[in-house]
């Protein structure tokens, strides 16, 4: 089959690695696959390296631009009629309206999109809640498919009137279980000069404001300032965005930048997560939270907002502790009950090592999208006979 995926921007994030696991494994099968992209970048060099071809469509950008918008639908309409490909599948919110449109336009024999989350939760203001809601509503016509990463996203599409009348799956987000498994927990700590026996909590996310970097940090102030249990921990803070250098000053001003190491983009996340004792994630919302599946394979505690679809994937108090989102009390008194008790460390973590299961693993997502795209094309065709 011919295959293209459409994602907005060109970063390699939760969304990003789940449409690239996606793509190499297409690739696997022997399927024509195809990346289209708003720009060049991480995300589209590892598809290209995969085997995967890039096209690239400038219009295509993340924010709302009813001019730019309007012509990454035709740009992409074209290049879907002239490449007449058998699945259109795109991802996210701004891509999933403007690919689905596109390809409702050009006629695309099976259009399937997947819900990685959504862009009306109450992190945002009450007028793009309501164009996004609308917009969703409307955008689920126009697809074949829906795939949510999560269970609580599709209990949340039907409850909003998203999609109901259409076939829809929960696939969760996989990951290669293997690679944490057997990741160096060593090798980052001794490139980050921090000591073997020195207590790690790590983040891993794109630094974009909702994933709820400026609480951590007054949470981990309030740690430090009562902390008195020997060396202070490290907050290993991972990865890139715009707001780099806004955190980095409120580190500072905060007075934590001592115990706070910011590392930029890694590519090695299996031997960056090995190298962190608990993993955090205090996210206004998430549609699953991969980075937390991915911790967990690497047998690490988790502390997470109990919002979006991470309690589908952490149970609280057995594999980590789930806290309310921008609640900063609550967060630094979960973080400090798992740095001062090591068994109950010990406990979560072999607890959440032994929940990832078949369902979580990249091969059984692919495994099972590809299944998805025959199940809705055969209804499809159906449909049509009757």
């Amino acid at each position: 089959m011919k295959i293209l995926h459409i994602h907005t921007l060109p970063i390699i994030s939760g969304s990003g690695i789940n449409t690239l696991l996606t793509m190499q494994g297409s690739v696997r099968e022997g399927h024509e696959v195809t990346l289209a992209c708003e720009s060049e970048g991480r995300l589209t060099g590892a598809a290209e390296t995969a085997g995967v071809q890039i096209l690239l469509v400038p219009s295509l950008g993340r924010e709302i631009n009813p001019v730019r918008d309007l012509l990454a639908v035709k740009s992409l309409s074209k290049l879907i009629q002239k490449h007449r490909f058998d699945i259109v599948h795109t991802h996210n919110s701004k891509a999933g309206i403007v690919g689905r449109l596109a390809a409702r336009m050009a006629k695309a024999p099976l259009i399937i999109h997947t819900v990685h989350g959504f862009a009306f939760h109450d992190a945002e203001s009450l007028t793009r809640r309501i164009l996004f809601r609308t917009l969703e509503r409307t955008a689920a016509h126009w697809c074949d498919g829906m795939i949510f990463i999560s269970k609580p996203l599709e209990d949340w599409a039907q409850r909003e009137g998203i999609g109901r009348r259409i076939p829809h799956q929960v696939i969760y987000s996989g990951i290669d279980v293997t690679a944490f498994q057997i990741a160096d927990m060593a090798k980052v700590r001794r490139e980050l000069g921090i000591s073997h026996d020195s207590l790690v909590v790590g983040i891993i996310s794109k630094l974009w404001e909702g994933k709820g970097h400026r609480v951590l940090f007054h949470a981990w102030k309030k740690i430090q300032e009562r902390w008195d249990k020997g060396s202070q921990p490290i907050l290993l803070v991972v990865g890139e965005g715009p707001l780099a250098g806004s955190l980095r000053d409120l580190a500072v001003k905060l007075n934590i930048a001592a115990t706070v190491v910011f590392t930029g983009f890694r590519a090695d996340v299996p031997d960056v997560t090995a190298a962190v004792d608990i993993a955090v994630l205090p996210s206004a919302f998430e549609g699953m939270g991969r980075v937390l599946l991915e911790a967990m394979a690497a047998g690490k505690p988790v502390v997470a907002s109990n919002v979006g679809g991470i309690p589908d994937l952490v149970e609280h108090g057995r594999t980590g502790l789930l806290v309310p989102p921008n609640k900063v009390p609550q967060l630094a008194d979960a973080l400090e009950l798992l740095l001062v008790d090591e068994q109950q460390r010990q406990t979560m973590a072999k607890c959440a090592a032994t929940s990832i299961m078949r369902k979580y693993s990249a091969e059984g997502m692919v495994e099972d999208i590809h299944l998805f795209y025959e199940t809705v094309a055969r209804n499809k065709k159906d449909v049509k006979q009757a």
